[in-house]
């Protein structure tokens, strides 16, 4: 019993470790010294393309945290959206992101490849619904 349970944990471990994404969108979250932007521009925004849309859900991965101040990725897979969609909500993000300067600043990347192997081992994925 206990081998299996040792073997089922090595086994998830891996699993994460392998785990590859390419995100079409990704906003990081950086501190300079003192914690993260506040991320209320990007959930707004979120919120408010999904009524407009018209649209059931919206996922988005947070994936963190990812250093000492709080550091972390929004992550968009952009599955439910249109082809038209994604381009009018990556455009919105464009303008909001280089705004959120409160603490530390905020920068958008465009196909974006995560390898979870590669990140610190306090680090996940949690897919967060809106």
């Amino acid at each position: 019993m206990i081998l299996s349970m040792f073997t089922l944990l090595i086994m998830s471990t891996l699993v994460n470790a392998q785990k590859v994404i390419t995100y079409p969108v990704v906003v990081t979250f950086n501190s300079m010294c003192c914690g993260v932007p506040d991320n209320g521009p990007v959930i707004n925004l979120i919120k408010r393309f999904k009524k407009q849309n018209k649209l059931k859900a919206f996922a988005v991965d947070s994936i963190g945290p990812m250093g000492r101040e709080g550091e972390y990725y929004l992550a968009f897979q952009l599955k439910e959206l249109s082809r038209a969609q994604r381009t009018r909500f990556i455009q919105q993000l464009r303008k909001i992101v280089p705004t959120m300067v409160d603490k530390g600043t905020a920068e958008l990347k465009e196909n974006e490849t995560v390898n979870m192997g590669d990140l610190s081992a306090s680090a996940s994925l949690t897919v967060l619904k809106y």
